[in-house]
């Protein structure tokens, strides 16, 4: 029988599949995780999937900007071993830093768990990733992606800005 991290697990081995993350982060991943996302990044062309602990993605120093991760995965022990501070500088890092898409699991039956609602995520710019939510799993997943961050909105294009060759006409 799957368990809820069985669940949850695959799915974010078939979001690795389908993204195909060239260099692959894995954060506080258990050994049964790391070896079967290391799978999925083998099958999906991933060229280095590397896994660090919570403390030690915090104390490294980052990488210049052509060595970015493609994806970085945060699993849900990384939010029980860490204080609410600190996991949320881990995801600033991840997210300003380290990593294009990061996807991170919250166990919501775990009690240290409680502070992460996804208010605080969505504080942080991450999404309720849509198809996770019919998951029959108590961890909650979100994703912040730089790709679809922020789409631009109609109204910002120069038809609305200023418009020079009317400046000497109108007056305010």
């Amino acid at each position: 029988m799957e368990t809820p991290d069985d669940i949850a697990l695959a799915y974010i081995a078939q979001r690795v599949r389908e993204r195909k993350p060239e260099r692959l982060l894995l954060i506080e991943a258990s050994d049964s995780a790391h070896s079967q996302l290391a799978d999925a990044a083998t099958e999906a062309g991933t060229v280095t999937a590397e896994r660090l602990s919570a403390a030690d993605a915090l104390s490294t120093p980052g990488p210049t900007a052509p060595s970015r991760y493609d994806a970085a995965i945060v699993f849900a022990h990384a939010f029980s071993t860490l204080a609410t501070d600190r996991a949320q500088q881990l995801l600033s890092r991840l997210r300003d830093q380290l990593a294009d898409t990061v996807i991170a699991c919250v166990d919501t039956r775990d009690a240290q768990s409680a502070d992460w609602t996804i208010a605080r995520f969505i504080g942080l710019g991450f999404r309720r990733s849509a198809d996770s939510r019919g998951l029959d799993t108590p961890i909650a997943i979100y994703r912040y992606d730089i790709h679809d961050y922020k789409t631009t909105p109609d109204w910002l294009n120069s038809r609305y800005w200023a418009n020079p060759e009317r400046w000497d006409r109108d007056r305010w």
